[in-house]
């Protein structure tokens, strides 16, 4: 059988499966409120692709802040991150001569931070703040762009583009003695840029010496950027045909030609990349936090070289489905944000979720979580229904 013959098959089983796969597992949301962040060390909110106006995002923005609010409790509360996971700002990030609608995109956020001054808000660069795939120069100027953007919408906040001058990173954050936090640029590695930055292989070796020495800090490690190592989601390949657009989004997603998803050559070896650093370095993040899959995900992961769980919190203000995976504690569709709560050697996760169409934002999950991830740690929910 000649070559083209074996991938066009391989390409029409792939639709045939897709047809009859389910989609969107679904558990059994918490019926208790939220857990309080007393007595936290520090809080930690993820809130990803929050970069669209629409009800949703208004419904989550919202919610958090009132949640924010009640951990801070006006500067007498634990120290705050809220980490903005990239996507800040659809379509192409900020635009050279914005309109009041499009500052709104990244002033809403911002305002939901609030006053107290204890907080501190960290916008990471998503594919779509480089200007969704425009050269590097274009998409390092939109980025400073959006640096500006912060600066005039900041009325005094502690805001902050992170990293903020194009290159990967990594950039380290103490929360006190609550954890580590090591913030990473992953467009510029998925551009497999070699610039003024520096070149890939280097900044692995950055990572594996940041890694190594926060390690010695004997506090929890947080692994932030916009792109996850692992996803049930539309960009982990989990996508049936015309789920997302015409049956030519499936098949290039499905052959690893889309560079934003995990299964191109580009992803592949970021996600090697940063799995050898962590080996390397001998120490194990607690969490990589990452958005771009517009979904709610908490993940375990169990092999060497990955962090202890994957929490995709990409559902801000978009959503999309998301499968069930190997060491899938949880996976929500609908809007929604998360929070860490670190009380000394781990943490305590929370998630947020509203239904797509409506509904109040509400907890709809929480668990422990350990750097040593043992198999009955964070208990998978139940699962309400049978895919679909």
């Amino acid at each position: 059988m000649r070559q083209a013959d074996r991938v066009s098959k391989a390409l029409l089983t792939s639709v045939l499966a897709a047809g009859c796969t389910a989609a969107q597992v679904r558990y059994q949301p918490m019926q208790s409120g939220a857990p309080s962040a007393e007595g936290a060390l520090g809080v930690l909110y993820l809130v990803g692709d929050a970069g669209e106006v629409n009800q949703g995002r208004d419904d989550v923005l919202a919610h958090l802040s009132a949640d924010i609010e009640a951990v801070a409790r006006a500067g007498a509360g634990p120290p705050v991150v809220v980490a903005f996971l990239g996507d800040n700002v659809y379509e192409r990030g900020a635009t050279a001569e914005p309109t009041p609608a499009e500052l709104e995109k990244l002033g809403g956020q911002v305002r939901a931070l609030g006053r107290a001054p204890n907080v501190r808000g960290v916008f990471m660069p998503g594919n779509h703040d480089w200007a969704k795939g425009a050269p590097d120069e274009e998409g390092r100027a939109a980025l400073e762009r959006q640096r500006a953007w912060l600066d005039r919408l900041s009325d005094g906040r502690d805001v902050h583009l992170v990293p903020g001058d194009g290159c990967p990173g990594p950039v380290t954050e103490e929360m006190g003695r609550a954890a580590q936090l090591v913030f990473v640029d992953t467009e510029w590695l998925l551009r497999g840029s070699e610039d003024r930055c520096g070149t890939s292989a280097g900044f692995y070796d950055r990572l594996t010496d940041t890694l190594r020495v926060s390690a010695r800090r004997d506090v929890p490690i947080v692994v932030l950027a916009h792109h996850p190592l692992a996803s049930g989601g539309p960009h982990g390949g989990h996508v049936a045909p015309f789920q997302r657009g015409p049956l030519l989004y499936f098949l290039a997603t499905k052959s690893g030609a889309i560079r934003q998803d995990l299964t191109s050559t580009a992803y592949a070896a970021m996600i090697g990349g940063i799995s050898g650093a962590i080996t390397q370095s001998g120490a194990r993040p607690l969490i990589q936090a990452a958005g771009h899959d517009h979904t709610l995900q908490v993940i375990r992961l169990a092999r060497a070289g990955e962090p202890a769980y994957q929490l995709v919190s990409g559902a801000a203000s978009r959503v999309s489905r998301s499968r069930a995976l190997t060491g899938t504690r949880y996976a929500a569709e609908g809007y929604g944000y998360m929070r860490v709560d670190f009380l000394g050697p781990g943490a305590r996760l929370v998630v947020f979720a509203r239904e797509v169409d409506e509904g109040p934002v509400r907890a709809v999950f929480t668990c422990t979580l350990s750097a040593a991830a043992p198999e009955a740690e964070c208990p998978q929910a139940h699962s309400m229904e049978a895919p679909r």
